[in-house]
């Protein structure tokens, strides 16, 4: 329990009452030892109920407007019945961007229908750049009389070069297409935002850029991309088990940009020695202020403090028995030799919303019941994977890309990799011992003979399926860049892609996704976007909702 101090004694009605009292009264009060006086002390009384009522009424008008004002925002929970005055279903699982889906709610409904309206739906329900298709332009149709070519001037209709005009839908092979930018930025169906960070590493305003084709009609550089516009034949496929969809006649086509995850491009990067990890007899946290703080570069006034610091270590962190790590919002960089974080018997590391390559658990200590000390305490954690076969781990929300080889595990709506044979989840003696227990997460269970497997993956919502994690374009120094899922430390990492099974993308104990990333919602926004388009669609149009990943690059500048 705190004790309050002289400050927490002052109001701001106080303070106004008693400058306007005349001087006399100020002068004949009483106070003593830095204390206010009795006068002084009843006014700032009066004071605080005051300033609780102006606060009560400027929050009553701030909640009339989406947007908030001066400085207070409307409260997350009226949200819905604002939506209700204008007609509009709030469907963005992610509240910070209620607030924005709110306010184009009415300009929605008055452009219904038309390609921008599709397209700035996605981009505010996901967060992310979207780019909308209709399939019908994309589909190849035969050739009409009153339908171009046949009514193209005849020296359009000619072709190029002097060659006769190419049958519709056979791409150009003397030229190739791909988006480039577009100087003019006339069309504003061909914009395109890219997420930014300062040089701290802090979220800055995103980079505009406008698009445009470079050679229309020519062969696509990247088929089934954003900028790939070559009519072809109807893809009948399901889109919900396909990668890439193709067009169709009745399908509208979202392109989305993969998300960035925990490691986001633009993060400041700082390297500091294994000892700047080591607690002392009082726990250390460790944060991202902190960290440049103990790099030599401390934020100065004013400055906008990074959620995120990539932290590249010197060496092994060991963590002594008794001391206390906590990180939040530090991701440990994967370098070579890995670096490690070893937890000692009795020592205790906690995450939060933070990564580390590799955690070597020593030991698990006095462990007495479930409601022990865990040796790892992680939420909303990335971790390539975990070691030492005798650890005492409790996880939520957290993502093992590796091997999990631990004795007793707590862990719910996880995404995890290989359990051990270590892994035990019986009761100790009286059944008050170790035991483990896994709820509504993804693990593949431990080799080990069929009479010794833990039933606890049969149940409590678990399941055994595979993820599959979002494809990047991964562009690295001096090497052709790849479309691969991205690795540890790589934007990106560790994200669901749309094709995941819906066991994991919507398996957690809240129908959201399992994994490091629940708390970004990538997936529930996905959903909440095929469920808003039906509402600004024609009846019978099927949506196509799957990540891009050419979006994630702008488009490249074309040089004399």
């Amino acid at each position: 329990m705190s004790v309050p101090t002289v400050n927490d004694l002052f109001s701001r009605a106080g303070s106004l009452l008693w400058r306007e009292l005349p001087d006399e009264y100020r002068y004949r009060d009483n106070p003593s030892d830095g204390e206010p006086g009795d006068l002084e002390a009843y006014l700032q009384g009066m004071g605080h109920l005051l300033d609780l009522i102006r606060g009560t009424a400027e929050q009553m008008h701030a909640d009339s407007f989406a947007e908030g004002v001066d400085g207070r925002g409307i409260q997350p929970w009226l949200l819905p019945y604002l939506g209700e005055l204008v007609g509009a279903e709030l469907v963005a699982p992610d509240p910070t961007q209620r607030v924005a889906e709110l306010n184009a709610s009415v300009g929605w409904y008055k452009s219904k229908g038309t390609l921008a309206n599709i397209d700035e739906v996605g981009d505010v329900l996901t967060g992310a750049e979207t780019v909308a298709r209709e399939g019908w332009r994309l589909v190849a149709t035969c050739p009409r009389p009153y339908l171009p070519p046949f009514t193209l001037p005849a020296d359009l209709a000619s072709g190029i070069d002097g060659q006769p005009a190419r049958p519709l839908g056979t791409p150009d092979f003397r030229r190739r297409d791909r988006a480039v930018r577009d100087a003019s930025g006339i069309n504003p169906l061909f914009r395109i935002t890219q997420p930014r960070r300062d040089g701290h590493g802090a979220e800055a305003a995103p980079q505009v850029v406008y698009w445009r084709s470079l050679a229309p009609g020519g062969v696509p550089c990247f088929p089934g991309a954003y900028d790939d516009l070559m009519p072809r034949c109807p893809d009948l496929r399901d889109p919900a088990i396909t990668a890439t969809p193709g067009p169709h006649p009745r399908r509208t086509l979202i392109h989305i940009r993969p998300p960035d995850g925990l490691f986001a491009a633009g993060l400041a990067t700082l390297t500091l020695p294994a000892a700047a990890f080591q607690p002392g007899a009082e726990p250390l946290e460790i944060t991202p202020a902190k960290v440049f703080e103990l790099a030599g570069q401390p934020l100065a006034e004013g400055d906008a403090v990074p959620d995120r610091v990539l932290v590249r270590l010197g060496g092994d962190v060991t963590i002594a028995a008794g001391r206390d790590l906590r990180l939040k919002g530090i991701l440990i960089l994967q370098d070579t030799p890995n670096r490690r974080l070893i937890v000692s018997p009795g020592a205790r590391l906690v995450m939060d919303r933070a990564a580390a390559p590799r955690l070597v658990l020593e030991g698990m200590g006095p462990v007495v019941d479930r409601e022990a000390q865990p040796a790892l305490d992680a939420r909303d954690a990335l971790i390539g994977n975990i070691t030492g076969g005798t650890g005492f781990a409790r996880l939520e929300y957290v993502t093992v890309l590796g091997d999990t080889d631990v004795t007793v595990l707590q862990a719910s709506d996880c995404i995890l990799g290989s359990l051990s044979n270590n892994f035990d989840c019986t009761a100790g003696a009286d059944g008050d011992g170790p035991r483990s227990c896994l709820r509504f997460s993804r693990a593949t269970p431990p080799a080990a003979p069929a009479d010794a497997t833990c039933k606890q993956l049969g149940g409590n919502g678990n399941t055994t399926k595979r993820p599959r994690f979002a494809d990047r374009v991964i562009c690295r120094p001096a090497q052709p860049p790849e479309i691969r899922p991205a690795l540890y430390g790589e934007p990106g990492c560790g994200v669901l892609s749309p094709l995941t099974p819906a066991a994991i993308r919507q398996g957690a104990e809240d129908e959201g996704e399992m994994g490091a990333h629940h708390h970004h919602y990538h997936a529930a926004e996905l959903a909440a976007l095929t469920r808003k388009l039906g509402a600004f669609l024609p009846l019978g149009q099927e949506i196509a909702v799957f990540h891009d990943p050419m979006l994630a690059l702008l488009p490249p500048a074309l040089t004399a």
